[in-house]
């Protein structure tokens, strides 16, 4: 309830303070004073300036209103520029340091003044801020996405005092952010390791993108990467091979110009399939083959070259005998891939230039076995076995001990527990706050690590955050790596879950182009927004079109497609089916949708259908 003389009103409020006052009092009262007065002038002109409202000063402290979030955070940059560039030629001891916090809130207007949590969020964030720079919530961060020149660092979600929920903050610069912003989330149970400062690099000029890369494919020849051979003797050793050829698939995807097809389109030709069958279903121009064989000490790695086109051998990396250890392992596939864009790639790929070469070193792991429990990770997906789940979740809690400094391991491990919920899989209580701090320890360690992006956005879909998270970590991770085709399809789907149908339509094509031979059920984004649409017949074909007989999911919705559509003796037939498949289905059949974050409209329309074919379904209570 509103108090007589008050009102409520939506506003973007900005909140600064000088770091370290009483230190630099102590050095030199007056002098301090009078820099830090010219420099509250100067705030204040510069807020009026940008369209905003002083309301109040307190000693050292500024707190001003604006109707403009961007025009707010504009005059907070302004404030700070000037500020630097007038300490340059001052010791940095001796330096006049401000802090910013700025929050876009709710709040209670009384006789000229602001109240409320808005405001406290604010105060919160300028005492987080790094001297010198400021911190914003994602509510400002997303009204300035694409509208500043600046970059925010996505620095976590933190508790802050008095306030009942965690705030998810930015700040900027990013160097103040890494130096301040430290994870607040501890390993109890499962890593004893203490978890390194949390800065997720995450420059709002990728967020909120309409577009996240150039819609068109890579235009180089296209090539497959055939699984390379295992020849260890050793029948489990498969996954070191696998693995290591779908590391050199990645580097051509990443660093050169060539259409490379994703490994789960090569996976049916291992093992010596004619050149002429590949050249047919995959339409390629170039076939990449090899064999490993590993001992305790030793490498050795060959490959076969082909030109689909003629099925001529061509001039082959290799072979390759190297001691067994990982740099050696990057090596190889370094060398592999170099050669084979050599040939038939563009001169100017990425891959050739000595930074990149370098950085891709630089995040390698340093042990070979954190490196095995990376690939460990990856092999769960060919049948998701459980029994493989809980070995390579073991191994990489193993791994971010021996070898702290590798991302790729900490994102793995952030999946490890999001897998175990996914699938039930010895699911930690606290699943949720260990995948957050694995792939927040992943970024602050490689903020270009599209792995952990993608884990994030898994994870705020999971956990039911705002959308808008879940739209920047899944931008983020797909302009880092726009030709991976298992992400695009994965996180395209959850876009249509959650309600983005043209841009999840958008990200799933492009993975059906770079794998031919995609799985069916990336036509789920399609079934589903027919239906919405009202389109009942196509939403029926799309579903069958995936036939996932075992999925009772997709046969749920297809079900109430069938019911939708009139045809009532096939929808009664396949809800029979559900049943057979879940049989406790009608406890709770929202929940297959609802845990996918799928908007209430289009749930609540499946239920329809549901009952209509016969399942005793309540509809949405009131308000639900």
């Amino acid at each position: 309830m509103t108090e007589k003389g008050s009102t409520r009103k939506l506003t973007a409020i900005f909140y600064a303070d000088v770091a370290g006052y009483s230190r630099l009092t102590g050095i030199d009262e007056l002098g301090t004073h009078q820099v830090v007065m010219d420099l509250l002038d100067f705030t204040q002109k510069t807020i009026q300036q940008q369209g905003g409202t002083v309301l109040r000063y307190a000693g050292d402290a500024i707190l001003a209103e604006f109707s403009s979030v961007v025009s707010c955070v504009n005059a907070a940059i302004t404030t700070q520029t000037e500020l630097a560039s007038r300490n340059q030629d001052i010791p940095e001891d001796q330096q006049v340091l401000i802090r910013i916090g700025i929050n876009l809130g709710e709040v209670i207007e009384d006789r000229g003044e602001i109240y409320g949590d808005g405001v406290n969020i604010a105060a919160r964030l300028e005492a987080l801020a790094p001297p010198g720079g400021i911190c914003i919530t994602s509510q400002v961060a997303e009204q300035i996405a694409d509208k500043l020149e600046v970059s925010f660092t996505h620095a976590g979600r933190h508790k802050l005092k008095n306030i009942s929920k965690p705030v998810e903050i930015w700040c900027w610069p990013a160097e103040g952010a890494r130096k301040l912003i430290r994870d607040a989330s501890s390993w109890r149970k499962k890593i004893t390791l203490a978890v390194a400062p949390v800065a997720v690099l995450l420059a709002l000029g990728y967020v909120y993108l309409h577009n996240v890369f150039d819609n068109s494919v890579p235009s180089g020849p296209r090539i497959a990467v055939i699984p390379f051979e295992n020849l260890s003797g050793n029948q489990e050793d498969v996954y070191f091979s696998d693995g290591l050829s779908k590391d050199i698939n990645a580097h051509l995807s990443k660093f050169s110009n060539l259409f490379v097809i994703a490994p789960s389109s090569v996976r049916d030709f291992v093992n010596a399939s004619k050149c002429e069958d590949v050249r047919s279903e995959l339409q390629v121009d170039f076939i990449l083959e090899g064999t490993v064989r590993r001992s305790q000490e030793k490498l050795r790695v060959t490959t076969t070259f082909t030109d689909a086109k003629t099925c001529r051998q061509l001039d082959a990396p290799g072979p390759f005998d190297r001691d067994l250890n990982a740099a050696n392992i990057l090596d190889v596939q370094l060398e592999i891939a170099k050669k084979v864009v050599a040939q038939i790639g563009s001169a100017d790929a990425p891959l050739f230039n000595a930074k990149v070469q370098k950085e891709i070193r630089r995040k390698a792991p340093d042990k070979l076995e954190a490196y095995e429990c990376v690939l460990l990770s990856y092999w769960f997906y060919e049948n998701f076995e459980p029994e493989r789940q809980r070995k390579a979740r073991t191994c990489l809690e193993r791994a971010v001990q021996i070898d702290p400094d590798y991302s790729l391991a900490w994102s793995r491990l952030a999946f490890s527990y999001i897998e175990s919920k996914k699938y039930a899989i010895d699911t930690p209580a606290e699943w949720a706050d260990l995948a957050r701090s694995a792939a927040d320890q992943s970024i602050a360690l490689d903020p270009d690590n599209p792995d952990a992006y993608y884990a994030l956005a898994i994870l705020t879909q999971m956990t039911s955050q705002e959308f808008a998270e879940f739209q920047n970590f899944s931008d983020r991770s797909v302009s880092l790596n726009p030709n991976d085709a298992f992400v695009l399809a994965d996180l395209g789907t959850w876009m249509g879950y959650a309600g983005q149908w043209e841009k999840s339509k958008e990200w799933v094509s492009r993975s059906m182009q770079l794998n031919p031979k995609h799985q069916s059920w990336l036509w789920q984004t399609w079934h589903l927004d027919y239906f919405l649409k009202g389109e009942y017949a196509k939403s029926r074909d799309m579903a069958l079109k995936m036939n996932l007989p075992g999925n009772y999911m997709v046969q749920a919705s297809l079900t109430s497609a069938y019911a939708m559509n009139g045809e009532q003796e096939k929808a009664e037939q396949t809800l029979a089916h559900v049943l057979e498949l879940r049989p406790n289905f009608s406890e709770d059949p929202r929940a297959p949708f609802r845990s996918r974050g799928m908007p209430t409209e289009l749930v609540e329309g499946i239920m329809v259908g549901l009952r209509r074919a016969g399942l005793d379904a309540e509809p949405a209570a009131p308000g639900d």
